[in-house]
């Protein structure tokens, strides 16, 4: 492992070095906050005691007392105070480690990103597109934030296909019918910001690959609440920002990109840190003319999609949070969630809020029309200590592992009242 003055004076040399597998459960250091990840939901005791009902993960996962701790450590390092002996390049490694294994990727296939937005456009740049024309294929329970960039790319050319909803689901037919020869790339949410709805992404990458399409995914609503398996699916690519359910906080994520076809794609965009290998023989080396330099590409995601300067303290916090994710189970997760989503199901349209999220939803979003003045709804919601997500035309609830039934309860509630 780097000592803290290898790391500080061999900074630029780190971010040439190989990515390895690291033993994940490596311990780092003493904490304030034990917590055993295997007791029994809810984990309420994992995280800040709340002040009423905290139902909106799905806009900004709270951060857990081990992932502050966490936090701590890494500050401690940056101060050199009690002698931390911290390495981010170890720190890193183990967390590309730890999401490949989330799901179910090599490590080969994993990069960091700023943020799943980031990685959907270099995915775009990497296929050349809108230069190389072509159709895309999407949908309107797109990330809303995506659909403007396609929006875009049809002014400059292509032919983007948007299907449209009526129920809150998109119709598997629709992209039977949408895809042709022409369509370059499919492009969705695996599950939907606006109301949780997931789609069969083993079938769409079927419909997209035999037409010779690609298949990009959205999985920030997915990965860490609801099991995905990049393989089992078949995705060629997909990312996600850690802020979500993956516990961690704005300004990192990451991106997944099969490896078998990244010899058929160009790098987006250069930089060292996509570097396996480089020796320079420029000033000062006494020996003029020749070479400026040497250089060797990872071949892998790292290789093509890597940035330039990461997040520290997001590292620092996602090494207790992927851990933490993979220790307690995604499937786990989603078998204690599901009765909250159902007892909402049942309840609120009873009380005048219809759902528009399908029944049988397994995801960790549900949502509800409402009629009234969203201001006025946020307002009243707020003043009962219960926090969902409040549209002009729905709200939006997304309970987390420190859930339980009595925060459902108070919810319902609240919304009799109003």
């Amino acid at each position: 492992m780097l000592t803290r003055r290898a790391c500080i004076a061999g900074a630029s040399a780190a971010a040439l070095a190989p990515l390895v597998a690291v033993n994940s459960q490596e311990i780092r250091g003493d904490t304030d906050h034990e917590f055993d990840p295997s007791s029994p939901l809810p984990h309420k005791d994992a995280f800040s005691p709340f002040a009423g009902s905290y139902l909106n993960s799905a806009s900004q996962h709270p951060l857990s007392l081990g992932a502050r701790d966490a936090i701590n450590l890494y500050m401690d390092f940056k101060t050199f105070a009690n002698g931390n002996d911290h390495s981010v390049l170890a720190t890193y490694q183990r967390n590309l480690e730890n999401y490949a294994r989330l799901i179910n990727a090599s490590l080969e296939e994993v990069c960091f990103v700023q943020s799943t937005t980031v990685g959907e456009n270099l995915v775009l740049k990497s296929l050349n597109i809108p230069e190389a024309g072509g159709r895309i294929v999407t949908d309107e329970l797109h990330y809303v934030g995506s659909l403007p960039t396609y929006a875009e790319i049809a002014k400059q050319g292509m032919d983007v296909v948007t299907l449209r909803s009526s129920d809150g689901t998109i119709d598997m037919d629709e992209f039977q019918r949408s895809v042709n020869l022409d369509t370059r790339l499919v492009t969705v949410s695996s599950v939907s910001m606006v109301n949780g709805f997931q789609h069969d992404l083993s079938r769409i990458c079927e419909i997209a690959h035999a037409a010779g399409a690609l298949v990009y995914a959205d999985i920030v609503h997915q990965v860490g609440s609801t099991p995905i398996d990049v393989q089992e699916s078949a995705v060629d690519f997909c990312s996600a920002a850690s802020y979500k359910w993956l516990m961690g906080e704005q300004g990192l994520g990451f991106l997944y990109a099969r490896k078998d076809l990244l010899a058929q794609i160009k790098r987006p965009w250069l930089g060292h840190y996509q570097l396996r290998r480089r020796r320079g023989f420029g000033f000062p080396n006494p020996e003029p003319g020749g070479k400026l330099t040497e250089y060797e590409y990872h071949d892998s995601a790292l290789g093509y999609f890597a940035m330039g300067s990461q997040s520290n303290i997001v590292s620092a916090l996602l090494d207790h949070s992927l851990p933490y994710l993979l220790q307690v189970g995604v499937a786990r997760i989603q078998a204690y969630r599901q009765p909250l989503i159902d007892r909402l199901q049942e309840e609120l349209p009873r009380i005048g809020y219809p759902s528009i999220t399908p029944r049988d939803s397994r995801t960790a979003l549900v949502s509800f029309r409402h009629a009234g003045n969203a201001g006025e709804l946020h307002n009243k919601l707020e003043a009962a200590n219960v926090t969902v997500s409040v549209a002009s035309h729905h709200l939006r609830i997304s309970p987390s592992v420190f859930n339980d039934m009595d925060d459902v309860e108070r919810l319902i509630h609240a919304l009799s009242q109003v």
